[in-house]
């Protein structure tokens, strides 16, 4: 297929992923991806389509097909990490996102979703930590300030969880 072709068919299933079409996406991804199995970004929108409908297991499979390819590519990292944490594997999923971390300390994703994790486990502090080097890096981003409201809220300090929702 040629290379007009598949960036065609790949802002499509982009813009299918963007309107929520996930099983529209796992189906036409499935089968772009066999024809053309070099495209990281196909393994990423499968994988993130997957895990969209909650099935972890094969979001983890196909986030790992995708960093056999490109072993370097921080969002499929960031991706299987999170499978990892969706299905209770938080060794695993701590493990890549320090990895990420310390290969880009400015990915804000990968602090935020290391933080749900610890916040997740119950290391409020640890998550708080977290949310708050990522809001060094972005201190306007909405995630971030939820995120934090919600580790405050969970150890009880709700002036500070009102403080950051706001």
């Amino acid at each position: 297929m040629n290379e007009d072709k598949i960036t065609k068919q790949i802002q499509i299933l982009i813009n299918q992923f963007n309107v929520k079409n996930f099983n529209h996406v796992i189906s036409k991804a499935r089968t772009l991806v066999k024809k053309n199995p070099g495209y990281v970004i196909i393994y990423n929108l499968l994988g993130s389509s997957y895990q969209n409908i909650g099935d972890f297991e094969n979001a983890k499979e196909t986030f790992i097909q995708g960093l056999k390819l490109d072993h370097k590519n921080i969002a499929i990292k960031n991706n299987l990490a999170m499978a990892y944490t969706n299905l209770l594997q938080y060794q695993l999923a701590e493990k890549l996102f320090l990895e990420i971390l310390k290969e880009n300390p400015k990915y804000i994703n990968a602090y935020v979703n290391y933080g749900n994790l610890k916040r997740d486990i119950n290391l409020f502090e640890d998550a708080i930590d977290l949310y708050k080097n990522a809001l060094k890096l972005d201190d306007k981003n909405p995630v971030v300030l939820y995120s934090l409201a919600l580790a405050y809220q969970g150890i009880g300090k709700f002036d500070e969880a009102v403080n950051y929702a706001n």
